[in-house]
Formats: C-alpha cells, sequence, structure tokens
C-alpha cells in the first residue's frame, strides 16, 4: 500500500468577485491544493513574478487591470507549459483569443460546474 501522499499543488486564483472567489478557495483547499488568489490582472502579474511559481493558474477573464488573457500570457512567458484554467462568463470570446497559446487554455462557463472543472484539474497533477 502506498502511503506517500501526494504534494499539494499551489493554485493561483485571479478573480475580482471577492465572494465567488472566497468560495472557489474553499473548494480548492477541500480538494487537497494550497491557494493564493489576486482580485485583478496587476495584482497577478505581480504574484507571478515572485516564488514559488503557482503549479495552476485559474483566471476569470474580464477583471480591472489587466484581463484573464494578459495575465495568462504572462503566465505563460514565465512558464511555457502552465496549465491555465478559464473560468468566464464569456467562453466564445476566449476561445477566440485562445488559440493562440499553446498548449490552449481550458475554457470552463460560468456558472461553474465545479465537479467537471475539478476532474480536469486533478489531471493537470504530476
Amino acid at each position: 500500500m502506498d502511503t506517500q501522499k501526494k504534494p499539494r499543488r499551489l493554485v493561483l486564483l485571479v478573480d475580482d468577485d471577492i465572494r465567488s472567489a472566497r468560495v472557489f478557495v474553499r473548494m480548492l483547499r477541500e480538494d487537497g491544493f494550497d491557494v493564493e488568489v489576486a482580485h485583478d490582472g496587476a495584482h497577478a502579474i505581480g504574484r507571478l513574478s515572485r516564488a514559488p511559481a503557482p503549479d495552476v493558474l485559474v483566471t476569470d477573464l474580464q477583471m480591472p487591470h489587466a484581463d484573464g488573457i494578459a495575465v495568462a500570457k504572462y503566465a505563460r512567458s514565465c512558464n511555457p507549459t502552465l496549465p491555465i484554467f478559464m473560468v468566464t462568463g464569456y467562453p466564445d470570446i476566449v476561445a477566440a483569443r485562445a488559440k493562440a497559446f499553446d498548449p490552449e487554455p481550458r475554457i470552463f462557463t460560468k456558472p461553474l460546474d465545479y465537479p467537471t472543472f475539478a476532474k480536469e484539474l486533478d489531471r493537470t497533477g504530476t
């Protein structure tokens, strides 16, 4: 029997809706992730500039100071293989702009189907 624990992965959650972010953080932590939150794009970019680097980026699209696409571009400039999850009410806009990424971000529509999201997030594990 394997008794080794899987290391906790660090998720950077970027969402300007503080109430939604609070719920999202609770669910992610209950699922075994460490979570840091940025409430706008500029703070997310600043956080991505510091160690430790997150293992996964989860971002909204429309936010103050820098949108989710700008945050994702910066994140990929720091780590070209970083898994990116975009959670948005505008999936068509994200899908059109996401084609510039390789690999493309995974796109989830609000309201979020958390069980499906969690399965995809778990697949990104090492």
